[in-house]
């Protein structure tokens, strides 16, 4: 699992496209934390010293971003037949999912992590709430990982890294509109009180009033370890 995940990190930052996508979230997520979007205001028109808006973004950018982490991780080694290879190696299937599941998050938590030089920066000229951003922090991590656990899951079901790349960011897509009132106030309350439990920005809100509340950690960290185990389930049945 150490040399999976090892050879996977590698790959992130040998290719340009790894790059290419962190500078670009970066880029626009600064912007509109400072800019404002839609409902998230400008940070100095909020005039409070934190860094939730710029966790507010982080949903949004994982939908474009973790398509682009993920899509690789499975469609290429079915394409290149690679993954023969591994099956024959001394190693377990959960091994396997496991160090590449690993290497893809650490990625997406450093782009997330990429932002604690802005968050010193409020610090310095605001009174930051350590505590409510510390809960922010974790939430979006435990958020990035179900993203990830998610990505690698339907990358498993083709060979095609453009077509991986499309089917995730429809479904992380969706699942992020089925949190949105304009989507559900069609539905019975009680579907659509289900429908939005379902969706993973919902559960970021207890993290985003400073509580790291012991249900949203469950249920972000049961979506993961469900994803993956459904991984290993696929991979077992293709190879």
């Amino acid at each position: 699992m150490r040399n999976i995940y090892l050879r996977e990190i590698q790959n992130y930052f040998n290719t340009p496209i790894g790059y290419v996508f962190a500078v670009t979230a970066l880029f626009f997520n600064f912007l509109f934390f400072f800019t404002g979007f839609f409902h998230i205001p400008a940070f100095w028109e909020a005039k409070v010293a934190s860094v939730r808006s710029y966790m507010d973004l982080l949903p949004l950018t994982f939908i474009l971003m973790v398509p682009a982490v993920s899509m690789r991780i499975w469609a290429e080694e079915y394409k290149t037949g690679t993954i023969e290879l591994l099956s024959t190696l001394p190693l377990r299937t959960e091994a396997m999912v496991l160090g590449k599941f690993l290497a893809a998050w650490t990625f997406v938590c450093g782009l997330v992590l990429a932002s604690l030089p802005l968050t010193f920066g409020i610090w310095w000229i605001g009174h930051l709430d350590w505590g409510s951003t510390i809960a922010l922090y974790m939430g979006s991590l435990l958020m990035a990982g179900a993203y990830v656990a998610l990505g690698m899951l339907i990358s498993a079901f083709t060979r095609e890294q453009i077509v991986a790349f499309i089917l995730i960011f429809f479904i992380s897509l969706l699942i992020y509109l089925a949190n949105f009132y304009v989507v559900t106030r069609h539905l019975p309350p009680v579907l659509g009180n289900i429908v939005s439990f379902f969706t993973l920005s919902s559960h970021l809100n207890s993290f985003a009033r400073g509580v790291i509340d012991l249900g949203d950690t469950i249920y972000f960290l049961s979506f993961t370890i469900l994803m993956l185990a459904a991984n290993v389930q696929v991979l077992r049945s293709r190879t």
